[in-house]
């Protein structure tokens, strides 16, 4: 299936990486999701001293991709930590 057409709509992976607040950083961040074509639902950074914080959350992204860009943004030089998470857009 082309990544473009996400398969599980009613899941949003969540992202939040710790880097260093290096000028590339939120760029090369960014650059994972659009070589894929696929924007995010939400992204919001903050920088406190040298170290930057990216919250990103994408609307029906699948498990395994979950998996493999958060790999792929731990291993940028710059990144320290990629924590990631899930939830439902569905009521409970």
């Amino acid at each position: 299936m082309p990544l473009n057409q996400l398969a599980d709509d009613g899941r949003v992976a969540c992202f939040s990486v710790s880097a260093a607040a290096v000028p590339g950083a939120m760029p090369r961040v960014l650059e994972v999701f659009a070589k894929e074509s696929l924007t995010p639902t939400r992204w919001t950074s903050t920088v406190e001293g040298q170290r930057l914080t990216i919250d990103i959350q994408m609307a029906g992204l699948p498990v395994d991709r979950t998996d493999y860009f958060a790999a792929v943004i731990g291993a940028m030089p710059m990144v320290e930590q990629v924590l990631t998470s899930a939830k439902s857009l569905t009521p409970a």
